[in-house]
């Protein structure tokens, strides 16, 4: 499938382009090549010239400001450094020492490795420390730097001419709040919100003591009786449960339907995933779908167990999957969204990996608020608006996060893919009747918001889940086989300078999921089996699962043996 725009090599140089990648081509991570970034240009905003008429076109342009503006109206001493191999307490002690929230970290040649921030150190503490048996205080969490720190792999940068504009949009979409200015291979220094607001307040014209008196004396100390804003029944008020009722819609590729695609799916009464397999695996001869159907598997099994021994967390059902995909060997890659509903706090919890991702849809009503942790949006004259969008995380341009495994992998993790703790994870209060659409990049590569709010806004009010997942998908399907009309996906190609004209044919999922009250009668039963798709899952993943059931149980066994060993001894002693 290629678009009109694009004819003899161009199409072809365009089509190798951008397929779905693993890192650029069928193993290039194995090479270790990396994507150099792209500078933006310096926006300026334009407005008409005071006293022109209309048939004068002249435009003034306005001043922008820039990240190097920032840091030098803001910044007064050079970046603050701690060594990868400088103790935790020690790195501590400098951030106290000179009043600061990060660090920057580098090794024995003076090079940027990483870099280290208080929510870092507040992590190492509460996953690292293990409770003294006496003191009950947090032990053996005071590693080595290099242990806690974000690697500067993982880091994202600025540049002195990125805007003001940039910045900030760059903090939201990356979810860092700490993010270094880069000239070439210079740091000239470390941006964060406070710079902003510090900045934003300098250009103020008023003196400091009419800043403190106009400022702060009106709003400095918290009223007595103050409370906790709840919003309607399903924000964790008491006896009110909460529930997902969910249908899924998968469209594979039209030149996959005999295979059924490389997307998968998990739809379960407490939790519900998509996962994409990656394409371009074919080049290798190896199922792209393998890898995606076994993980939808794995996590199925891994939800069923965790349920019923504790609390459902889509982070712990997806790193416990992973776990059984690296025991199963099964090769491939994949992005992956797994998304639970807290019954009692009416709290989504999702993680992801990758371009998958979420809508969350909300009803306009006469007495709507945004939500704490939602979007303030704009629903003008429309039904609906949508309440929270998911971040999707990529390397480049069509190449997104992805766990997988290649066929030369060892039992470690392999660095050329992505781990549960790279995923992004999310918690977003939700209310009754909101709606949910959970869906693969098909979906959002070529329908726009705006067109999926068409889509919901035209359907029948009781219309129900699968109605809504099988009409969504079948008109993404239809746009991205729409050659006159560039769909996002075409859009954001030609910002990164490739030609691509109309839509993008993909495997698309859709799940949709409605939040209801436990005590509806039009909710479905509470518990019912789980279910992956599509086709069955590889017979490795299988298997893996097999041996891991099994070391529970003799972990389980051992340790009641142990239990009643450590009893009789105690009697024995005793008399």
């Amino acid at each position: 499938y290629l678009p009109p725009t694009i004819a003899g090599a161009a199409m072809a140089w365009a089509f190798g382009r951008c397929s779905r990648r693993i890192r650029g081509s069928a193993l290039a991570r194995m090479s270790g090549g990396s994507v150099a970034p792209r500078l933006p240009p310096v926006y300026t905003s334009c407005r008409p010239l005071a006293g022109k008429s209309s048939g004068q076109e002249e435009t003034a342009k306005k001043p922008v400001v820039t990240t190097l503006d920032v840091l030098q109206l803001t910044k007064h001493d050079a970046p603050r450094f701690v060594s990868e191999h400088d103790l935790i307490s020690e790195a501590m002690q400098r951030m106290d020492e000179h009043r600061i929230s990060s660090l920057v970290v580098r090794d024995g040649q003076d090079r940027v490795v990483g870099f280290l921030t208080q929510l870092d150190l507040l992590r190492a503490i509460v996953r690292r420390g293990t409770k003294d048996e006496y003191s009950g205080e947090p032990t053996g969490w005071n590693v080595a730097v290099s242990q806690v720190m974000t690697p500067s792999k993982d880091l994202v940068f600025l540049s002195p001419t990125d805007t003001l504009e940039d910045a900030r949009s760059l903090m939201a979409v990356s979810g860092k709040r700490h993010i270094p200015v880069l000239s070439g291979s210079t740091l000239l220094g470390i941006l964060n919100p406070k710079d902003i607001a510090k900045y934003i307040h300098l250009a103020t014209e008023r003196s400091a003591k009419a800043e403190y008196v106009t400022m702060v004396m009106p709003r400095k100390g918290m009223p007595l009786g103050t409370k906790l804003k709840v919003e309607g029944p399903a924000a964790g008020a008491p006896g009110v449960h909460v529930q997902l009722h969910s249908a899924v819609c998968l469209l594979p590729h039209p030149n996959k339907v005999a295979t059924g695609g490389e997307d998968a799916y998990l739809l379960g009464p407490h939790m519900i995933g998509v996962a994409d397999g990656v394409g371009s695996w074919w080049e290798d001869d190896i199922d792209p779908s393998a890898y995606s159907r076994a993980l939808m598997y794995a996590s199925r099994n891994s939800c069923q167990q965790m349920k019923r021994e504790k609390e459902l967390e889509p982070t712990t059902v997806l790193q416990e999957a992973w776990h059984k995909m690296q025991l199963s060997g099964v090769v491939g890659s994949s992005t992956v969204c797994l998304a639970s509903l807290d019954a009692h706090k009416a709290e989504l919890r999702a993680v992801n990996v990758g371009d998958s991702g979420f809508l969350l849809l909300r009803r306009v009503g006469a007495n709507a608020s945004a939500a704490l942790g939602t979007l303030e949006a704009r629903a003008g004259k429309r039904k609906m608006h949508i309440a929270f969008r998911s971040p999707q995380q990529l390397r480049a341009f069509n190449t997104p996060f992805q766990l997988g495994r290649a066929p030369d992998s060892g039992e470690a993790p392999d660095p050329r893919f992505e781990t549960p703790h790279d995923a992004s994870i999310v918690r977003v209060p939700v209310r009754l009747g909101d709606v949910l659409v959970l869906a693969t990049d098909g979906l959002f590569d070529n329908m726009s918001e705006d067109d999926l709010l068409d889509v919901m806004e035209a359907a029948s009010f009781d219309a129900s889940p699968q109605v809504l997942a099988d009409r969504i998908a079948k008109r993404a399907q239809e746009l991205s086989l729409d050659k006159s009309v560039d769909s996002p996906f075409a859009l954001l190609a030609k910002d990164n300078d490739i030609m691509w004209g109309g839509g993008r044919p993909d495997d698309i999922t859709v799940v949709v999921s409605f939040i209801v009250d436990c005590a509806d009668k039009k909710a479905p039963v509470a518990d019912w089996p789980a279910r992956t798709g599509p086709g069955e899952p590889p017979p490795a993943i299988i298997e893996a699962e097999r041996v891991m059931k099994a070391q529970r149980e003799a972990d389980r066994a051992a340790a009641e043996r142990a239990a009643a060993d450590g009893e009789e001894h105690l009697a024995l002693w005793g008399s």
